[in-house]
């Protein structure tokens, strides 16, 4: 099946959403340019279509549960592309999961977590990043976050 086709209108709707998804019609009519109604019959198509995948909410630092970001880059074995298929989709399954990304460079997939403390991240690298597919993994602890424009804190 085709994947459906999205006009400049459509990308605008979904950068202005991409930012915040709380915009009212009347708001997404000011920044793109068409009616309340065509904005929102297009928000629906996009949803329906799958072009927003889900909305989330950004809870500010001050309201989270006090966790510990780690970055960790992974070493994948590239002989067996199923593998890797497999593991991504086991860890997208997994709570600490926040992002999975395949990069460039040395390291082939970037997971960043969130786990309850350094020994839970512990036990969760054990359990895996210690068996293959995963050659071998690099952490980076996150030690402050900086709000952005797209996600405020």
């Amino acid at each position: 099946m085709a994947q459906p086709t999205l006009d400049e209108f459509d990308r605008r709707i979904l950068d202005a959403m991409r930012i915040d998804s709380n915009r009212t019609g009347q708001e997404l009519a000011g920044i793109i340019g068409l009616s309340a109604a065509a904005c929102l019959r297009r928000l629906q198509r996009l949803r329906k279509i799958g072009a927003i995948e889900r909305e989330v909410a950004i809870i500010a630092p001050a309201f989270q549960a006090q966790t510990t970001k780690l970055l960790v880059l992974l070493v994948i074995d590239r002989h067996n592309p199923k593998r890797i298929v497999e593991l991504t989709d086991k860890l997208r399954k997994l709570d600490e999961v926040e992002r999975i990304f395949m990069v460039t460079g040395e390291e082939d997939i970037a997971v960043i977590l969130n786990c309850a403390s350094m020994e839970a991240f512990t036990d969760f690298a054990f359990e895996h990043f210690h068996e293959a597919p995963v050659e071998g993994y690099q952490t980076l602890v996150v030690m402050r976050e900086y709000p952005t424009r797209h996600h405020p804190g």
